[in-house]
C-alpha cells in the first residue's frame, strides 16, 4: 500500500507543544511542522495526540502514547482487531509513567489488508474526504457532542458551544476512572486507491466548521494542505494544532 501523507503542525498561542503526532515514519512534536513524505509498506499506522493536564504533562502524556502505538505498530503487534485492547494496555501503563493529573486523546487510522480502520478517544478526529464532501470517521468523547447525539443541540450550536471542549475520555491517567463508562471509537472501510483522510487535533476544528476544512483541502488535499495550514495560521488558534493528510495511492 502506497500513501502521499502530508503532515503540520502549529504551537499556536500555547507556551508548549501538548500535540504529538506519528506519520507512518516519524513522531513529531514540534512548535512548527510542515512536511510531505511518501510511504510504501503493508501496514501503515498514521495518529495525532492532544495532551493535557498543562506543561509539560500534557507534553509526556500524548508523547507517551504516540511512542506506545508506534512502538506497538513497529513490531507488528497492533492490528485492525487489537486497537481498543491496545489502547486500554497503554491506559495501563499510563499509571505508572505519567503523571496523575494527565492525559491525552487520540485518533488515528491503521491501513492494512486493504482495510482502513479509524479509531479516536477524547476529540481529536478523524475524516473522510471527497471531491464533493468531508465525512466523520471518528466520534467526539465530549458532553457536547453527547447532547447533540440526544437531539438536545445543533452541531452548529455545538460549534460554538463554551463547553465544548470538556472531553470524557481518553489515555491517561486522568481517565481512570471513566474506562468503563465509554470506549474507544472505531470505523472500518475498505482501502481504495484515491481516497483522502484527514487527521486533526482540535485547535483545528475549534477554528474551523467540517465545511469550510473542505473547501480549503479541495480538489487536491495532499497540495491544498499549506492553504489550511496558513489559513488556520492567519486566523489565529486559540490552541496547538496537528493535522496529517493521508492519500492513498
Amino acid at each position: 500500500m502506497e500513501c502521499n501523507i502530508f503532515s503540520a503542525m502549529l504551537i499556536g498561542p500555547r507556551a508548549d507543544q501538548q500535540d504529538c503526532l506519528f506519520d507512518g515514519i516519524d513522531i513529531f512534536q514540534k512548535d512548527l511542522l510542515i512536511r510531505k513524505s511518501r510511504n510504501k509498506a503493508d501496514r501503515l499506522l498514521m495518529n495525532v495526540c492532544d495532551g493535557m493536564g498543562g506543561h509539560e504533562s500534557g507534553e509526556r502524556a500524548s508523547r507517551f502514547v504516540c511512542e506506545q502505538l508506534s512502538q506497538r505498530h513497529l513490531n507488528n503487534s497492533l492490528t485492525p482487531d487489537n486497537i481498543r485492547e491496545a489502547l486500554a494496555d497503554i491506559q495501563s501503563l499510563s499509571f505508572a509513567n505519567l503523571s496523575p493529573n494527565c492525559g491525552t486523546t487520540v485518533a488515528g487510522i491503521l491501513l492494512e489488508n486493504s482495510m482502513v480502520t479509524a479509531f479516536n478517544a477524547g476529540d481529536s478526529r478523524v475524516y473522510k474526504l471527497s471531491e464533493e464532501k468531508i465525512t466523520p470517521l471518528s466520534h467526539d468523547h465530549s458532553l457536547v457532542q453527547e447532547l447533540v447525539d440526544k437531539d438536545l443541540m445543533s452541531g452548529e450550536r455545538a460549534f460554538r458551544h463554551p463547553l465544548k471542549n470538556y472531553i470524557e475520555f481518553g489515555i491517561g491517567p486522568i481517565f481512570k476512572n471513566m474506562q468503563e463508562e465509554r470506549e474507544v471509537f472505531l470505523a472500518k472501510e475498505e482501502a481504495k486507491s484515491g481516497s483522502w483522510y484527514l487527521i486533526c487535533s482540535d485547535g483545528m476544528t475549534d477554528i474551523l466548521l467540517d465545511m469550510e476544512i473542505h473547501e480549503l483541502l479541495m480538489p487536491d488535499p495532499i497540495g491544498n494542505g499549506s492553504r489550511l495550514f496558513n489559513t488556520v495560521r492567519n486566523i489565529g488558534p486559540s490552541d496547538n494544532v496537528s493535522f496529517i493528510i493521508v492519500e492513498i495511492c
